[in-house]
This record gives C-alpha cells, sequence and structure tokens, in this order.
C-alpha cells in the first residue's frame, strides 16, 4: 500500500508536467515567442538602416553629378541665353531698361516675312548682315555680348541675326529662327557665322612671317611694313568676284597714297599667269604670286576673296571678304 501512494503521486505529477508543457506549446503555436519577437525587430533595423544609408548615398550622388555638370556648363549656360521676352526683361529691371530694349528692337524689318522664303533672307542679309564687319553684338532680349559667344551661337542654326542701327551704331540682334523656316536659311547663316567665326579668332593674332617678291622683283617684308598699315588681298585669277572688285580698290589705294598703308595682294597663280592676266585688268596693288599655301595654312582663309588690315606693329586688326566692308573699315581705322 505504501508503494501505491508514491506510485499514485508520481503519475499526478507527470499529468500536471505534461498539461502545463501543452499549453506552454499551445501558447507558442499562437502568439510568436518573445525572442523572436526581437529577433524582428533587429532584422527590421538592419533592414531601414542601409535604405538611409543609400538613400544619403544617392543624394551625394547627385550632388556630385550636379558639381561636375555645373563646372562644365558654364560655356552653356553662358552662350544661351534663356529664352525670354521684353516685357520679362522690363519688369526684372525697371522702365528704365524697357525703354532701351524698345529703342533697340524697333525697325521696319519684320523678321517673319525676312524668313518666309531662302530668296527672302538672301535678300536681306545681302543688304543688311555682314558678319565679318564692326558691329554690336546682342541676345535676344537685347543685351550686348561678346562677339565670338555671338557667332557661335549662330553657327547652331537657332537663330538670324536682325540689323539695327542706334545712335548711328550698327548692332546686330539674335532672333530665334522660326521652325518653318526654309533649311537652307538655317545653313547659310551656320555656314556664314563658321567663317567669321574663323576670322574672328584670327584677329589679334601676329601676321605670320613673310617674305614676299611682287612680279616687279620687289621684295615685301616685315621690315618694309614697320610703322605702316598693310592691308592683303587674297585671291585667284578665275574668281569672278575677286577680279569685279579691283576698280574699287584701285580707288583705294588712290584715296591714301599720302598715308602710310602698304597695299599688296596674294594670288594663287603663277607669274607667268598673273603678268598675261594683269595686261588685260587694271589692279594697282603689288602682287605675290603662288601664295596659296600660306593663305590656306597660315592665314586661315576660307573664302575669296579675303582682305586683311594688319596694324604697323604686325597684328591682324581685321579680316573681311569684300570691298565694301574693307573700305569703311579703312575709313574707322583712318578716321576717314
Amino acid at each position: 500500500m505504501r508503494n501505491i501512494v508514491p506510485a499514485l503521486l508520481s503519475i499526478g505529477i507527470g499529468f500536471a508536467i505534461s498539461f502545463f508543457g501543452l499549453q506552454s506549446y499551445s501558447n507558442s503555436i499562437s502568439g510568436k515567442p518573445i525572442f523572436a519577437i526581437n529577433e524582428t525587430v533587429d532584422t527590421q533595423e538592419e533592414t531601414e538602416l542601409p535604405e538611409e544609408e543609400e538613400t544619403t548615398d544617392t543624394e551625394d550622388t547627385q550632388q556630385e553629378i550636379s558639381a561636375d555638370i555645373n563646372e562644365e556648363a558654364p560655356s552653356i549656360e553662358e552662350t544661351i541665353p534663356e529664352e525670354d521676352t521684353h516685357e520679362n526683361k522690363e519688369d526684372e529691371e525697371g522702365e528704365g531698361e524697357a525703354i532701351e530694349v524698345e529703342t533697340i528692337t524697333s525697325t521696319s524689318y519684320d523678321s517673319d516675312d525676312i524668313q518666309k522664303s531662302f530668296d527672302n533672307w538672301e535678300a536681306y542679309t545681302k543688304d543688311n548682315i555682314d558678319l565679318m564687319s564692326t558691329y554690336t553684338p546682342l541676345d535676344e532680349k537685347g543685351a550686348t555680348i561678346e562677339k565670338g559667344i555671338f557667332l557661335t551661337l549662330l553657327r547652331t542654326g537657332a537663330y538670324i541675326p536682325i540689323k539695327f542701327v542706334k545712335e548711328g551704331k550698327i548692332q546686330y540682334q539674335l532672333t530665334n529662327i522660326s521652325d518653318t523656316s526654309d533649311e537652307k536659311i538655317k545653313k547659310s547663316i551656320a555656314s556664314k557665322a563658321a567663317i567669321a567665326h574663323q576670322y574672328f579668332k584670327m584677329e589679334g593674332k601676329k601676321l605670320p612671317d613673310y617674305n614676299f617678291v611682287d612680279l616687279k622683283g620687289k621684295a615685301h617684308n616685315k621690315a618694309d611694313t614697320k610703322g605702316k598699315l598693310l592691308v592683303l588681298k587674297c585671291w585667284f585669277i578665275t574668281c569672278k568676284v575677286c577680279v569685279e572688285e579691283f576698280p574699287e580698290l584701285n580707288e583705294l589705294v588712290d584715296k591714301y597714297k599720302d598715308e602710310k598703308i602698304e597695299f599688296v595682294s596674294l594670288a594663287f597663280d603663277k607669274k607667268g599667269e598673273l603678268v598675261e592676266f594683269l595686261e588685260t585688268k587694271e589692279f594697282k596693288y603689288p602682287t605675290i604670286p603662288e601664295q596659296k599655301d600660306y593663305m590656306a595654312k597660315k592665314l586661315k582663309v576660307k573664302q575669296y576673296p579675303t582682305h586683311l588690315i594688319v596694324d604697323s606693329n604686325g597684328v591682324i586688326i581685321k579680316m573681311v571678304n569684300n570691298v565694301k566692308t574693307l573700305t569703311l573699315e579703312l575709313e574707322r581705322i583712318m578716321g576717314k
């Protein structure tokens, strides 16, 4: 009997342990144990932190990219002004500036009419536009800009220049080209601007060394022209326009015969051909034969005729492509 009592107690205790064990297991199924919840929280924190770091890295990268763009872009931002209207300029800069812009932009030329056809454009530019001449370049808002920038913008084919005269001075203003304009207009202005820009880059540079001998055997070098203004004409016999301007060039020689100016022409052709040709065409410039390489490689001449004005120190001060502009530039320089 004494053995039965301990056995019963042992069975009771085992049953209790089993019951509480089953209850604990049931709870573990219906709800997450503490260690599992803690583990989940830790995992979420680890996931969120990298996301924040990635976001920060992305922002830093954008700033770096933006900085790189800002380092490279000033030339773009400076050369391509933002589109705006004169009304906006008036609001931003006040009534005084608005009056000035209105004065600049008032003109009898209609830019839409100019762009209606290539013939209209060609007729307008022939009488009004010479990108190699002396003028004040303006952006589309009417603000003065550097000539190199002005010509670079024209080279894009996105603008045309419109001529204005203010206080007796010529101004060319950028005007957005119409979407409906003839494609030939865009190509034409881009081509003209490219040559004008090349010539503009030559201005301010020293005339490359030379030692010319003309058709009559006379030498022409830097020693001969020191202290004088040198005017060079670049041409060749079969260039019709080059020959057609001879009479006007002869008039310039006569006009400045008492001034310290030396007129010299550089030609492609051989001596014998030039001598024979000039027997039928009067040309008062001393002429140097076989100078094609010097003109093309040293002077960077892109079209013919081309005229250079070189100051008394041997610095190129102007490169132009027609006698009309040459005449005006000489008058400006000489004060006549």
